[in-house]
């Protein structure tokens, strides 16, 4: 009887495994573009990999490498992904290396690039500090983002360069200072949310320094069910080089029962 009491164990313990497997979704992918071009993201704007450079570029240059203005561009990968559910919502971190590089002489460039989620089929947006994710006005319903951004807007951004947390607008809710940490070198930056917690965190190495900024907040309570991630770069009427050289991405949405297999766990184990 005690022999035949732990199989049913053993069965019950698989078969929950396996269960919360199942209720499990997880998307993952990295993207290094040193001669890669992958052809599972979408290239959209003037996002295109260069003929004198492996990386890639998000916004255009002339035939001399010199930036332009008015450009933006957007890499987004092309499958859909489950942010919430009823009783499950997504944990996200991304990594993103990338360089921005002002003309020769430029002491004035502009304008960055963002990591975001929006929902699917977003229209490229406006250039300069929109980041091809807002509109005109600066304002995009269901967008999160994450800007890098180099070049301060009067009335919209604060005095100085900086990492900012966008909420359905380029108005970032949290920043902080980067200095010229951002210009003309490669610095890796990586982006973490937690749903236990609400809490978007963003740090950034560039050489020695690292710089870190947080805010708390329910994305679930702006994003769509489906959405879609993605990476951009802008001009305006200043400019600058936005190369991308690598990108990772994971994500999983896990069902809340894990409380209730553990009740059904012990149940069982009652009768051992």
């Amino acid at each position: 009887m005690a022999k035949l009491l732990q199989t049913l164990i053993s069965i019950a313990l698989l078969l929950a495994a396996a269960a919360n497997t199942a209720r499990s979704q997880s998307t993952a992918f990295t993207y290094d573009f040193w001669g890669d071009q992958p052809t599972d993201l979408l290239y959209q704007g003037d996002a295109h990999f260069p003929s004198d450079s492996t990386f890639l570029r998000m916004t255009n240059t002339t035939s001399s490498g010199s930036a332009v203005q008015y450009s933006v561009g957007r890499a987004v990968y092309s499958a859909p992904i489950t942010f919430w559910e009823a009783g499950a919502q997504v944990d996200f971190e991304t990594t993103l290396t990338f360089a921005v590089t002002p003309n020769a002489g430029d002491t004035n460039p502009a304008d960055g690039v963002t990591f975001f989620i929006a929902p699917v089929g977003l229209p490229l947006g406006f250039t300069g500090g929109c980041f091809g994710i807002f509109n005109s006005s600066g304002v995009g319903p269901a967008v999160f983002a994450v800007e890098f951004d180099v070049f301060s807007n009067p009335g919209v951004d604060p005095s100085y360069r900086h990492i900012g947390i966008d909420i359905e607008s380029n108005v970032s809710k949290n920043v902080t200072n980067v200095g010229n940490a951002l210009l003309g070198q490669q610095v890796t930056a990586r982006i973490n949310y937690l749903e236990a917690t609400k809490l978007i965190s963003v740090s950034l190495a560039a050489g020695s320094q690292t710089y870190e900024v947080s805010y708390v907040y329910d994305l679930s309570a702006i994003l769509p069910q489906q959405v879609q991630v993605g990476i951009s770069g802008a001009t305006g009427g200043e400019v600058a080089v936005h190369d991308i050289v690598s990108w990772y991405f994971t994500s999983t949405l896990v069902h809340a029962d894990a409380a209730a297999g553990k009740e059904e766990e012990g149940y069982i184990r009652q009768y051992v």
